[in-house]
């Protein structure tokens, strides 16, 4: 393994408490020579963990303005459990277009790397590098950097769970990562529909996660499913 990764490895299991995470990630912006670098965890009480270098105005504005429903970020990270490269989405809807000039507009970008983080437990977390460089280098530089963003980003996601165990969700109620897809897409407003669509699969399909997950929950119907979903940190709202 090389020495540097070796080092940040160490780092990331002497991080005691949120505010060496939060240093610990604000320096993988200089590590991988980006722009920024943000890591996202999934709280039990609802809502997100920010930790990195992304403008405050920027994470403001996106939680404010519900652009989570329709950033083509987060929906590939929903489908996805690999890494996404922002290059390759569809940014050409009215949303998607507001979504990627005002986070320019925060000095984010254009290029930028997502890699989506499921625990064994139904935890979710993102870490996202961006850069600005153009598309060619970029993705040239994350294809030379892949295995470590990897390898740094699921052991720090480990050290997370070891640090803040309020992270942690009830392990007899445990979502399947299609579950929490599906629960996240309801709580956002997706009509069965729309989430069919996005998540590639039928509608009988959908129906039969989202009855799935009522039922690990203990909830009397859908909407109460939803709402225990979101108290027990299993989506991200």
């Amino acid at each position: 393994m090389d020495t540097s990764i070796a080092s940040l490895l160490d780092q990331i299991q002497n991080i005691q408490d949120e505010d060496e995470l939060d240093a610990f990630v604000c320096s993988l912006r200089d590590h991988f020579e980006t722009t920024h670098s943000a890591f996202f965890v999934m709280k039990p009480c609802g809502g997100i963990s920010f930790f990195g270098t992304y403008p405050k105005e920027w994470s403001n504005t996106f939680f404010a303005k519900g652009y989570d429903r329709h950033d083509p970020i987060i929906l590939a990270c929903y489908k996805n459990f690999l890494p996404v490269d922002w290059q390759d989405l569809d940014w050409s809807g009215r949303q998607a277009q507001i979504i990627y000039q005002v986070a320019l507009a925060h000095g984010l970008g254009p290029q930028g790397y997502t890699v989506p983080i499921r625990g064994p437990r139904g935890q979710y977390a993102a870490f996202s590098l961006c850069g600005r460089e153009n598309g060619e280098e970029w993705r040239k530089k994350w294809k030379r950097l892949r295995v470590d963003i990897l390898t740094v980003c699921h052991f720090l996601n480990a050290r997370v769970l070891e640090i803040c165990p309020k992270t942690q969700n009830d392990p007899y109620k445990v979502l399947s990562p299609r579950e929490v897809d599906a629960m996240s897409f309801l709580a956002r407003g997706f009509s069965r529909a729309q989430i069919a669509e996005t998540l590639n699969i039928s509608e009988h399909t959908l129906r039969a996660y989202i009855e799935s997950a009522r039922r690990k929950l203990d909830a009397a119907n859908t909407t109460h499913a939803v709402a225990k979903a979101i108290s027990h940190g299993f989506i991200l709202v």
